[in-house]
């Protein structure tokens, strides 16, 4: 079986800095300038570690892109050739490239990198994407690096099944001055999982709008005197906010204090010195919809060392119940595999004025 391994070397360095993507040389240079780290590699590895690759021949993109992650891992592989510098137009040469090579493409990166190979392989390639962009929309992303794995295994030993997969892109000019403009691009095969792959982004309802002011009235209500809070991205979490009638950044981190708004869109470094100087706070976290990740997607500003050290028990996960219906369970990926076992099993979630449900978290 020949898998193709194709890396995004950027993908994802613009979540923890605030940035809510990295499409574009602007951006990336703003990444770099503000100490955004690169992640989709270690994620890769992580998938890598997982999938037992006995039997399976790799072909690795270039460089960066594929081939110096698998050396370092002592992997053989065959090299593509060509010149790269990791940018888009690189992404869909290697995927036409492997489309005639590949039984898989396996890549690493977020919606914009899923957008590229889809321009470059169409419907001739299956694919399978490990999450490492800030924004993965798209159905072709397994829950983890680890759920990337383990469904790359099941495709090489014949225990997996294929369907057509949205992919899903955002407008990140709209997207960084709060407008949420997600589009269907098209297709892509990929494999098939109830569990292991959580499908696209659902879109929010208009009808549940009480429901969330209920829940923000709850929150309200019970902010104590002098706590921080940080309230998460979505019109769930934000909902607080708006029944206090304060200014909110709805798709960043905000701090709250006694009712008034301290600090608005925190990138990582502003929400940790928070941490360290308040010690004690509240996180308000709402719950994608479809997916049902309330923590590591679209919430990359929010590292596993903040977790620790406010402490899971700061967690306060909210969602409607129409929204809870359609996720039925809830997804942790925060990019810490440790941190993201101690937040399975069952969590209470605010889904009301005074009413909480217990949700299992895969």
């Amino acid at each position: 079986m020949r898998v193709g391994v194709l890396i995004n070397p950027v993908a994802g360095m613009g979540g923890a800095v605030g940035l809510k993507g990295t499409d574009g040389e602007e951006t990336l240079c703003r990444a770099r300038e503000l100490g955004a780290a690169p992640v989709s590699a270690e994620r890769m590895r992580r998938a890598l570690n997982v999938a037992a690759l006995k039997g399976i021949d790799l072909i690795a993109a270039p460089g960066e892109m594929g081939s110096e992650l698998l050396h370092d891992m002592g992997l053989e592989h065959h090299d593509l050739s060509f010149g790269t510098a990791g940018g888009p137009e690189d992404t869909r040469q290697a995927g036409e490239m492997m489309k005639g090579l590949a039984d898989l493409l396996f890549f690493s990166g977020g919606d914009g990198t899923a957008r590229d190979i889809m321009e470059a392989v169409g419907g001739g390639l299956p694919v399978l994407g490990v999450p490492a962009g800030v924004k993965m929309h798209s159905a072709v992303f397994a829950a983890s690096p680890e759920a990337a794995g383990e469904l790359l295994r099941a495709f090489v030993d014949g225990n997996s099944a294929e369907t057509e997969a949205e992919v899903m892109d955002i407008n990140e000019d709209a997207f960084r001055v709060g407008s949420l403009d997600v589009k269907l691009h098209g297709y892509l095969r990929s494999l098939a999982d109830d569990t292991l792959m959580p499908g696209s982004k659902g879109p929010s309802s208009g009808e549940d709008w009480e429901q969330r002011e209920e829940i923000g009235q709850h929150i309200a209500d019970g902010m104590s005197p002098g706590l921080l809070h940080i309230v998460g991205p979505g019109s769930t979490a934000k909902a607080c906010m708006e029944v206090l009638g304060l200014q909110h950044s709805i798709l960043g981190f905000d701090a709250v204090i006694d009712g008034k708004v301290t600090a608005k869109d925190l990138c990582s470094q502003e929400i940790m010195e928070l941490l360290e100087e308040h010690g004690r706070c509240a996180i308000i976290l709402g719950v994608i919809g479809g997916q049902g990740f309330f923590l590591g997607r679209g919430s990359q500003q929010l590292t596993p060392s903040m977790i620790e050290r406010a402490g899971t028990d700061s967690l306060m996960i909210v969602c409607t119940p129409s929204k809870l219906d359609r996720v039925r369970h809830l997804r942790v990926d925060s990019g810490n595999p440790r941190l993201d076992q101690e937040l399975r099993g069952r969590r209470r979630v605010i889904v009301g004025y005074g009413r909480e449900k217990i949700v299992e978290v895969l």
